[in-house]
């Protein structure tokens, strides 16, 4: 039996979810993980559940933590050339453009086992990167057997970089929605709204109270559910707009506990001024939530079906999306409707139909 080698960063929980759907469904490969690190060098809060996956390993990497509007990890490894010499995989799919992955394609080059390069990156997300980075990404595309992209914007940016496109499969992102197969209720109230993620800069949340100062004039209640640096800024803010009292945060949330929330809320907005899918608006469709995204949410492309499961909204301009909220506030029978699409919607992306693109990437090679 052929081994097939992942390599990812942390074991994130719809990572580790996905990984455990090909391990028990996959039966002509033997599914090696190696993961570059464990959460307890993240600043993330949950547990990824990494320890129900077989095959499972981890590189001692040095983790470093830059802080500003955002927190983001670098990972320097160390055992790498090792553990592959010890797994010796026959294809390898690795995540993303990193010192990791720079190792594992030469190893790969040099023992001519097909490298799989997988990503999520789009080119909003990587519109400021430096000019070694380019370079890195571009010797990663070169002579590469074959790309995974994680969203139709990944695929855009994949051929911008030099891929051809009749060498990229598609395989979103995805979570495990026979958790939410009961979530949802046919009538929802829809002036609540809900707002899932940290409580950082990227994700554009001043941007969101902003527009809801324009609509006071309206019943509503905005639940926050998540923590992070820009709490204090964002009491603030609401208390100088004058609507503080409708605003609640929440806290981190997970589980049953957050997928209550998700259901007593009437929509998602994911206000984000740069994300490269955002699961959490899959897992608010799961539950029949209709969602207002960003355009900055690469998975609004993937996800949202213009005025029937959603609305794309630009965040930075607070009137658009002012509109928007109030369209769903205003009118029942369109809340609805699209509360019911986007549960249907949320189908299309189980790891059943979300891991064909992948496993046909892995055999594609062989």
């Amino acid at each position: 039996m052929k081994k097939l080698l992942i390599i990812t960063n942390i074991p994130s929980p719809y990572r580790v979810d996905f990984f455990y759907y090909l391990q028990k469904h996959v039966d002509d490969f033997e599914i090696h993980i190696l993961f570059q690190s464990d959460n307890a060098s993240s600043f993330r809060t949950w547990d990824g559940g990494e320890s129900k996956l077989k095959n499972v390993h981890f590189l001692k990497s040095k983790v470093i933590r830059a802080t500003g509007n955002d927190i983001t990890e670098k990972f320097i490894p160390t055992g790498c050339k090792r553990e592959l010499d010890s797994i010796r995989p026959d294809v390898v799919v690795c995540m993303e453009y990193n010192p990791t992955a720079l190792i594992t394609k030469h190893w790969c080059n040099v023992h001519k086992v097909p490298y799989i390069s997988w990503s999520d990156g789009t080119r909003h997300a990587e519109r400021n990167i430096k000019f070694f980075q380019k370079w890195f990404r571009k010797y990663i595309v070169r002579n590469t057997a074959a790309f995974i992209a994680s969203s139709k914007k990944t695929k855009e940016n994949q051929i911008y970089l030099g891929a051809s496109a009749d060498k990229i499969f598609q395989s979103t992102l995805a979570i495990d929605i026979d958790r939410y197969k009961d979530a949802g209720h046919d009538y929802r109230q829809c002036n609540t709204m809900i707002v899932v993620g940290s409580l950082i800069n990227r994700k554009g949340i001043d941007l969101l109270l902003d527009a809801l100062g324009l609509l006071k004039d309206y019943d509503w209640k905005l639940e926050l559910v998540g923590d992070g640096s820009e709490k204090e800024n964002l009491l603030e803010q609401a208390r100088k707009l004058g609507i503080e009292e409708r605003i609640v945060f929440c806290g981190y949330l997970s589980g049953d506990d957050l997928t209550r929330a998700y259901e007593k809320s009437g929509m998602m907005i994911f206000p984000t001024r740069e994300d490269c899918f955002g699961l959490v608006t899959l897992e608010a469709m799961c539950c029949g939530l209709p969602v207002i995204s960003s355009k900055y949410a690469d998975s609004a492309y993937d996800l949202i079906d213009e005025g029937t499961t959603g609305l794309i909204v630009d965040p930075y301009d607070k009137k658009e999306m002012a509109e928007a909220i109030k369209r769903l506030l205003t009118d029942r029978e369109c809340c609805i409707s699209m509360s019911n699409e986007a549960k249907r919607k949320s189908l299309d992306y189980s790891f059943e139909k979300t891991s064909v693109g992948f496993m046909e990437a892995v055999r594609s090679v062989l």
